[in-house]
């Protein structure tokens, strides 16, 4: 319970260091887009990507297909963005799957907009996962089941059209699942080859049109 506390408490940290953005932001002339200014409020938005890596050696080959977090979510204002997402992730030994995982949760999403094109962007994901993986004692998949807590930042590179490209370059985050074996814990934190990422967004504008009044 006490590591427990310990690792709530340090996401706590992290989403404030994220969130005090807002401040910092100001120094690469970062700005928050104020209620009556003309933005995406009352948009959603969709995302995602896919990622497919192989590594080939004399002895064996292993792949990995994975999909950054695919989510669906609301702005509840101009900067922020609170949703449902989902992920999946298979490691493959010989072309035998020997580990895949879905996870599931929610999000929230705030941001500063960099000028006109670009935009710092904070995402913290809370995941329920669940998945099967080779047994170290059968020779067979075993189910897990878990949580991850993730907090990481983004580059936002406005396209045009509701489109929007999305570069992650860092990462906390804590997997905790719970197998035959026991609880296994995987923690991510800075830089690394895992953390880097791009994926691709686009807003949906369902709200109505006011009316030209041409008079």
């Amino acid at each position: 319970m006490r590591n427990f506390n310990k690792t709530i408490f340090s996401f706590a940290i992290a989403g404030i260091s994220m969130l005090s953005g807002k401040m910092n932001g100001q120094f690469l002339g970062g700005m928050r887009l104020k209620s009556d200014e003309a933005g995406p409020k009352g948009q959603f938005m969709v995302y995602g990507s896919l990622d497919y890596s192989k590594i080939t050696t004399p002895s064996s080959t292993s792949s990995t297909v994975s999909s950054a977090p695919i989510g669906l979510g609301y702005f509840i204002n101009n900067n922020d963005v609170i949703g449902v997402n989902y992920a999946y992730s298979q490691n493959a030994v010989n072309h035998n799957v020997v580990y895949k995982q879905n996870e599931t949760g929610i999000w929230y999403s705030p941001s500063l907009a960099l000028g006109k094109y670009f935009l710092l962007i904070a995402q913290i994901d809370a995941h329920y996962v669940w998945g099967q993986q080779v047994s170290t004692t059968v020779e067979s998949m075993e189910n897990f089941n878990g949580y991850r807590l993730r907090a990481y930042p983004l580059i936002g590179v406005v396209l045009g059209g509701g489109w929007a490209l999305k570069f992650k370059f860092a990462e906390l985050s804590m997997l905790q699942t719970k197998a035959k074996e026991g609880w296994t814990k995987t923690y991510v934190a800075g830089i690394s080859g895992s953390t880097f990422g791009v994926g691709i967004s686009k807003n949906l504008d369902f709200r109505k049109k006011a009316k030209k009044d041409d008079n």
